[in-house]
């Protein structure tokens, strides 16, 4: 017994590549989930980086895609962490910082450098 299926190609295609489609709609309300969640889970100073979290949505070659992150040129440092390393004064003389209560001034002070906070990677568990 032969089978013929028959599909209605603007139709389909609508569904599986354009962005408004059902896929696109599933990929962009998990990507939402993501976004909320990743901010909730980003370390917090200023909360510069925590804002500057998106997620942008388009149409590709092969179909709806999302990306998910920070433009902020220290996102990264954040997420994969940094060794400990050497801080030196660029523009002024010396670094200004308080320690103890007392305004200190250094030419170079030592970073002892910290973890990675895997913000964007353990939002993988939405996409399942």
């Amino acid at each position: 017994m032969a089978t013929v299926i028959l599909t209605f190609r603007p139709n389909f295609d609508f569904h599986m590549t354009n962005p408004r489609g059902m896929v696109g709609s599933w990929l962009r309300d998990r990507g939402k989930l993501a976004t909320a969640q990743a901010k909730a889970e980003v370390g917090v100073k200023t909360g510069r980086l925590r804002t500057s979290i998106k997620m942008t949505s388009e149409r590709t070659a092969r179909g709806p895609k999302i990306e998910i992150g920070s433009k902020k040129n220290y996102a990264l440092v954040h997420h994969e962490g940094a060794r400990p390393h050497v801080i030196r004064a660029r523009k002024g003389k010396a670094l200004k910082f308080s320690s103890r209560g007392q305004i200190v001034y250094r030419k170079r002070v030592m970073h002892p450098g910290h973890g990675p906070n895997k913000y964007l990677i353990r939002q993988f568990r939405y996409f399942k």
